[in-house]
């Protein structure tokens, strides 16, 4: 049976890498004693599979994991022995069993929430009249810097569905799509800011947090284990 986890990764551990924290989880779940199921074979693994992959140095606030378990314990006891056996950056937040066959979360996740702080003067700087230009445009084209291929000229505007600006912080939110049907990089939004504004100065990825990964539906974000995204 499979259990899909929500997790927060924390500053503590923002410099990790997708694969340490797979080890990290892998690590947890033994020591927490959970009837995992292992594949078959030589080298049997346990079948666990992450969500899209955060960048070096960000933190995440809503991360997700599939587990596969062989036999079914409270949720909330996954919950508790998970985070008793986790370091104390990276917190289980929810768990919740979800149909076997129910598609991965690489392929259903397609929407991410990201806050960056711009970190500007707010009492110097007109933000929302700078948001409010950015959102009348039609186009906001950057070029995507690929490995092994040559670069290519990206629209960004039809995959950001909302962008807000906190009224007492240099702090954007944007809501944006994300996986393999489109895919917008925080680095791309605080590049595409800073070339067409010159108040909004470029930040490091320590200034990003992704608040979630969700699932769209029409105008709605849900979470990759609500009932209506895994029975559909």
């Amino acid at each position: 049976m499979k259990i899909r986890i929500e997790f927060s990764k924390l500053k503590g551990v923002r410099y990790i890498s997708h694969l340490e924290l797979m080890d990290t989880i892998r690590r947890a779940v033994r020591r927490a004693n959970l009837p995992a199921e292992y594949t078959q074979g030589y080298n049997p693994h346990l079948v666990l599979a992450l969500g899209q992959p955060l960048a070096v140095g960000m933190v995440g606030k809503g991360e997700f994991f599939d587990l596969s378990l062989k036999e079914k314990i409270d949720e909330k006891e996954v919950v508790v022995r998970l985070n008793e056996s986790l370091p104390k950056y990276i917190r289980i937040k929810e768990a919740k069993y979800v149909p076997e066959k129910v598609k991965s979360l690489q392929a259903i996740v397609d929407t991410a929430i990201y806050s960056i702080n711009f970190d500007y003067d707010k009492n110097k700087i007109d933000d929302e009249k700078i948001l409010e230009n950015l959102e009348s445009k039609n186009e906001i084209e950057i070029i995507r810097k690929r490995r092994k291929k040559d670069d290519r000229r990206l629209d960004l505007r039809p995959m950001i569905y909302d962008i807000e600006i906190d009224k007492n912080y240099p702090v954007w939110y944007f809501t944006v799509s994300t996986g393999s049907s489109g895919n917008v990089r925080p680095s791309e939004l605080i590049k595409a800011l800073n070339e067409r504004y010159e108040s909004i100065k470029e930040v490091p990825l320590v200034n990003v947090i992704r608040e979630g990964m969700f699932v769209k539906k029409g105008d709605k974000l849900l979470k990759p284990f609500a009932s209506q995204v895994v029975r559909s």
